[in-house]
């Protein structure tokens, strides 16, 4: 995406201030210009995820997103701090916690320009001064957090959302863009336009914190751990019945679950950490065997193999393993113990004429008997 197009969407806004965000390689130079001609303009705050000679990080997250627009996500949501005690978090404010947050992982270094008047108002603040953390407690934390990093993975999917006009930049309207992402948001009228989002896929209504879906059929929960607390745990409640549902605890980062909610209704969830990513996915997938499943809870859905269902464990993670089938109303159909130095096992479908899928705590491989 050229620059030129970038101007195009500036110029056309009627809004007095725009914020660009470009996340891309090379962003200080982008598309080889100067970064501060490219995309300049009156009341334009443009903010880089690197110099002009460096690479930007991918993706790698389980989530999809980069380093610069995690750490960007986080300051927008609370962690930025308010360094003049206004109430907001201003553009100064994300700069200053994003460049420190990259620097201490050792990361590129983001880059930034203003040709507005002043600074710019971006979301509610929710730290002080008073609570700025030791600087080199926070170096050695994020250190330790960089070093346990997993090697990077792809991104299955962008999720986008765009702020509702008026309400400054909310936990449910996140900008979760992949890396080459070019993000314009408007604000002023408080609007967010996202622009050549790589992945490919279709977007997620993805949510940190707490969200809400409402479903007309069966769907899935897919939730995202973090590096933060004790791990993630999920609060699922149906709001016209009050009915709670109960999802394994203690989500870790790098860890993706998935759990299958085999009933429409209007749908409520909390997380222990806002840094949590949760996503819900209309149906309950369409998969075919054989099946690889990396993540930890329910596979997709699939056609029920009529002489049973073979499951290989591919890595057991120093546990047993708890292996359930279900059919597509979530009656359990039949389930299995395995045990380190069992070989494979098989899941009884026999007469079962509905799709199914399984819950595993490991990782597993879904075949049709030989």
């Amino acid at each position: 995406m050229s620059s030129t197009r970038i101007n195009e969407f500036a110029e056309a806004s009627r809004a007095r201030n725009v914020v660009i965000v470009l996340d891309c390689c090379y962003a200080g130079a982008f598309r080889g210009g100067d970064f501060g001609d490219a995309v300049a303009g009156p009341g334009r705050y443009v903010l880089a995820s690197c110099r002009g000679t460096q690479l930007a990080n991918d993706a790698t997250v389980d989530n999809g997103t980069s380093y610069f627009t995690q750490h960007l996500v986080e300051g927008l949501l609370g962690e930025a701090i308010d360094r003049d005690r206004d109430g907001f978090v201003d553009f100064s404010d994300l700069y200053a916690y994003v460049d420190q947050r990259l620097r201490a992982e050792g990361k590129q270094i983001p880059q930034r320009r203003v040709d507005g008047d002043g600074d710019l108002r971006l979301a509610k603040a929710a730290r002080r001064v008073s609570e700025i953390p030791d600087a080199t407690a926070s170096r050695a934390s994020s250190a330790a957090r960089a070093s346990n990093r997993r090697p990077p993975h792809a991104p299955e999917s962008a999720a986008t959302a765009a702020p509702a006009a008026g309400s400054g930049w909310t936990r449910r309207h996140t900008v979760l863009a992949a890396t080459a992402a070019a993000v314009l948001a408007v604000t002023g009228a408080v609007v967010a336009v996202v622009l050549a989002i790589s992945g490919g896929g279709s977007a997620d209504d993805a949510s940190p914190g707490r969200g809400s879906y409402s479903a007309p059929g069966p769907w899935r929960i897919r939730i995202d751990g973090t590096t933060y607390g004790h791990g993630c745990t999920v609060a699922l409640t149906e709001t016209t019945s009050g009915t709670p549902f109960t999802l394994p605890d203690r989500i870790y980062e790098y860890e993706i679950a998935q759990y299958q909610i085999p009933q429409a209704g209007k749908f409520t969830w909390t997380t222990t950490d806002r840094r949590c990513l949760v996503t819900p996915k209309p149906g309950m997938g369409n998969a075919t065997l054989p099946l690889l499943q990396e993540r930890k809870g329910d596979t997709d859905a699939f056609a029920a193999p009529p002489h049973g269902l073979r499951v290989k464990i591919i890595d057991n993670r120093g546990n047993t393993c708890t292996l359930r089938l279900f059919n597509s109303s979530g009656q359990e159909l039949d389930t299995v113990q395995w045990h380190p130095g069992d070989g494979d096992v098989t899941l009884d479908t026999t007469g079962t004429t509905t799709p199914v899928y399984v819950f595993a705590n490991c990782v597993i491989r879904l075949t049709t008997p030989p």
